[in-house]
């Protein structure tokens, strides 16, 4: 599955890239981790609660910040197993300048998941992460923002 889109956040891009390239903060916006350990300065084991209404499990992932490039770019992805699948994700993120310090992201999440979950219907999970990647979006921007 593939997901695209992006927003605005009212700060320049060394901001955003500070926020992005730092494991503790961009890791603090996920939503539903149960348990966090930082194992580098670009990784972390999470463990994370994900599903939709009744259908919720533990997932175990690794999180770790990949390159970011000249400052107009960065990669971000996880990769874990739990609740009867697999997930890999990575997502892109480019970066543009704007007036008023602001920046464009524009991002790109490539999504694959395996296993029992994978038996849900495209629907349903095109619709949880859709949720999940609003949510996102919005604590991103309202992180750097406050």
């Amino acid at each position: 599955m593939e997901f695209k889109g992006e927003f605005v956040i009212k700060r320049d891009r060394a901001a955003v890239l500070s926020f992005i390239s730092d494991i503790n903060r961009i890791t603090s916006i996920i939503p539903d981790v149960q348990s966090k350990e930082i194992v580098s300065e670009k990784s972390a084991r999470l463990v994370v609660k994900a599903g939709q209404s009744a259908i919720k499990g533990k997932f175990n992932l690794l999180f770790e910040i990949g390159s970011i490039m000249d400052g107009q770019s960065a990669e971000i992805s996880a990769k874990g197993s739990g609740a009867g699948g697999s997930l890999d994700l990575k997502a892109r993120y480019s970066f543009l300048d704007l007036p008023e310090s602001s920046t464009l992201v524009k991002w790109v999440v490539e999504l694959k998941i395996g296993g029992v979950i994978a038996t849900m219907g495209s629907r349903v999970l095109n619709g949880t992460a859709e949720k999940y990647i609003a949510v996102l979006t919005d604590s991103f921007v309202k992180s750097l923002e406050k």
